[in-house]
């Protein structure tokens, strides 16, 4: 132990600049800046100091990647696509539109029920106008085939009632009336001409009264009275050409041949009041003087041949008080 104490007094008494360095080595380092080392930072250029020269210096792990900023790889879709999650993820909802939408769900829900069916409907009501066309079209054949074989007059009420909403329904009453009092009257002549013995006027008046009830349809519908009116005038006349000599002698005929004109007084003056009315509608206005002239003229020649007293009197007497300035 002695000799350790002489070693320590020995380096106490030497100064501390004359020990020799110890033997260590340096890598990368300047090894004359090393041998020398200043003793103050002043020996160096202020912009420049030992620290940053120590940064400079400092050795990199092993192990450890370089980074350099001076080229850097462009970025691709594959780096993208292996972001973290977190990254692409979407925004938090709001929750007051959350709270909206899920209030009125029920409500959407409910209006979309409603158009499904309503297009439900809309299909159903596609396929009744479909038929409703049909059953119209079908209607208006079996209207053309009545028409077309005279026998409007002839067909139930109801029918009857449909088929006079056309608005040339009166014409074509018209039509078929005046056809069929045409066959009639022809029947009963070939009749008559068929047999050795005279007819009673009474089956001729039976026959033709028929068609009173169906001209009195026929002055029911627009512009229907002023065509009545010529039909019952037609109708008396057919009468007067049946029964020759016999038929106007005797007494019988006589009768039947009255009761006749009186149901066409009574028709015609219910069409004389149709046709007299205020504003029914017919163009060109009646000249009611005319036709009055024209009854009186035929009941003349009816007293004067046959000796038939009365032709439409009441219907002439309301046609000469409707006279605008009276009868002259």
């Amino acid at each position: 132990m002695s000799w350790l104490r002489r070693l320590s007094r020995d380096r106490s008494s030497r100064g501390e600049q004359d020990l020799p360095m110890p033997n260590r080595p340096f890598s990368n380092v300047d090894n004359q800046q090393m041998q020398s080392p200043p003793y103050k930072d002043t020996q160096y250029s202020s912009t420049f100091n030992s620290q940053d020269k120590l940064q400079n210096y400092r050795p990199s792990t092993a192990g450890e990647p370089q980074y350099s900023t001076a080229h850097r790889a462009p970025v691709t879709s594959g780096d993208a696509s292996n972001r973290h999650p977190m990254s692409t993820m979407e925004p938090t909802p709001d929750p007051l539109a959350k709270a909206f939408n899920d209030a009125i769900r029920p409500f959407q829900i409910e209006i979309d029920d409603l158009k499904i069916k309503l297009e439900d409907q809309s299909s159903k009501l596609e396929e009744t106008t479909y038929q409703l066309q049909q059953l119209e079209d079908e209607r208006a054949d079996m209207h053309a085939w009545i028409d077309k074989r005279g026998l409007r007059a002839d067909v139930p009420p109801s029918i009857a009632q449909a088929m006079n909403s056309d608005p040339t329904s009166a014409q074509t009453l018209n039509y078929q009336l005046d056809r069929k009092m045409t066959v009639l009257n022809h029947d009963l002549h070939r009749l008559q001409d068929s047999l050795s013995s005279h007819l009673p006027t009474a089956t001729f008046a039976t026959t033709l009264a028929q068609l009173i009830p169906s001209i009195e349809d026929l002055a029911a519908l627009p512009g229907g009275p002023s065509l009545a009116f010529e039909l019952i005038i037609k109708l008396g006349g057919n009468l007067n050409s049946h029964g020759g000599e016999e038929g106007w002698n005797n007494d019988a005929d006589a009768s039947s041949r009255a009761d006749f004109y009186g149901r066409l007084d009574e028709c015609m003056l219910d069409v004389v009041r149709l046709r007299l009315a205020p504003g029914n509608g017919e163009d060109p206005p009646w000249q009611v003087a005319r036709d009055a002239k024209r009854l009186e003229k035929t009941g003349a020649f009816l007293r004067s041949k046959f000796a038939l007293q009365t032709y439409f009197p009441r219907s002439l007497e309301a046609m000469k008080r409707g006279i605008p300035g009276g009868y002259e």
